[in-house]
């Protein structure tokens, strides 16, 4: 870790795999990370694309969201895209279909 309970971009995005891959039982063919958000992932599971994001910190999980929900997230006002992200969070294959 780089420093006290922070982990290097290598480490998180290497416990959103993890977590991308116990998510949808397996190695995901086309995991890419963006060139500038380094912690945010791009994976296509059958026709759903979604966007992974890797933690900061040990303190924190990865999230998975559809890329729909991240970008309604990400232009949302105020506090609601920390909701959004909170309330459509994928924590189940089954919340694809």
């Amino acid at each position: 870790m780089a420093t006290a309970g922070r982990l290097t971009e290598h480490e998180g995005r290497a416990r959103a795999g993890r977590h991308l891959r116990r998510l949808i039982g397996s190695a995901p063919n086309d995991l890419c990370w963006d060139q500038h958000h380094l912690l945010q992932g791009h994976v296509h599971v059958g026709e759903r694309e979604l966007v992974v994001i890797a933690p900061r910190d040990a303190v924190h999980e990865p999230i998975v969201l559809t890329a729909e929900d991240w970008d309604e997230a990400c232009h949302a006002a105020g506090h609601h895209g920390a909701a959004i992200i909170r309330e459509r969070a994928i924590r189940a294959l089954e919340q694809l279909d």
